[in-house]
C-alpha cells in the first residue's frame, strides 16, 4: 500500500498548484520566503540545542557566511556562525561569500516544500553555487540536519539519502522545534 494517497502524491500536488488559477509569482514568493526564513530560524535553534548540528559546524571559522536563495531577485536568507553556533541574520544575503541559489522559484518551492530532496535539485541542476565547493558541502550537511528536523517523519524517506533514526532527546528537539516555530517565524520576519 503506498504511503501517501494518490491525490497526495507530489507530481499530483504539483500539478494541481501549476493549474491552480491563483498561482501568481507573488504567491510563489511568499511561499518560498516564508520557507526560507523557517530554515533560517531552524539552523539557528538547532545550532543551540542539536548535538549532532554542533558537531556539523564544529570546524567551521567564525563568521562564516552562507545564503540560500532563489535567482534572480530572491527571496533569499542569511545566516552565519557566531559564538560557536548559527545566528539567523535574516532575509537577504548580507553579501555572504558563499551562496546556494535555485535558479528559479518552482525549482526552489520543490525543494522548500518538500516534494523534492535538495541533493536531487543538485543532481538535477536546479541550483547554483557562489563560493568554496568544500564551504557549499558543509553548508548542504548543515542543511541535511535540518531537514530531519523541520520536516515530518513520513517525507524524511524521499527528502534525505538514508531515513534517519531519532533519539528520544532528538524527538524532544523535534517536537520543541515544532512548538516554538510559529513564534520564531514572526519574530524571524522582522530581522
Amino acid at each position: 500500500m503506498p504511503l501517501l494517497p494518490s491525490a497526495l502524491h507530489p507530481t499530483r500536488l504539483l500539478e494541481q498548484l501549476h493549474r491552480h488559477p491563483l498561482q501568481t509569482y507573488a504567491a510563489k514568493r511568499l511561499v518560498a520566503g516564508t520557507a526560507l526564513v523557517a530554515l533560517g530560524v531552524a539552523f539557528e535553534m538547532l545550532s543551540e540545542h542539536s548535538a549532532e548540528m554542533r558537531r556539523e559546524i564544529g570546524d567551521w571559522e567564525e563568521g562564516r557566511t552562507f545564503a540560500l536563495g532563489v535567482l534572480p531577485e530572491g527571496p533569499s536568507i542569511a545566516v552565519r556562525k557566531q559564538g560557536g553556533r548559527l545566528v539567523y541574520l535574516g532575509r537577504g544575503d548580507h553579501e555572504a561569500p558563499l551562496r546556494i541559489l535555485f535558479k528559479n522559484i518552482d525549482s526552489a518551492l520543490l525543494v522548500l516544500t518538500g516534494l523534492l530532496a535538495a541533493h536531487t535539485a543538485f543532481a538535477e541542476r536546479r541550483a547554483v553555487v557562489h563560493g568554496a565547493i568544500d564551504d557549499v558541502m558543509a553548508a548542504n550537511r548543515a542543511m541535511a540536519v535540518v531537514v530531519k528536523f523541520l520536516f515530518p517523519g513520513f517525507m524524511l524517506g524521499s527528502l534525505t539519502k538514508r531515513v534517519p533514526v531519532f533519539s528520544r532527546d532528538e524527538l524532544k528537539l523535534k517536537a520543541r522545534l515544532y512548538a516554538t516555530i510559529g513564534p520564531a517565524l514572526v519574530r524571524g520576519f522582522s530581522r
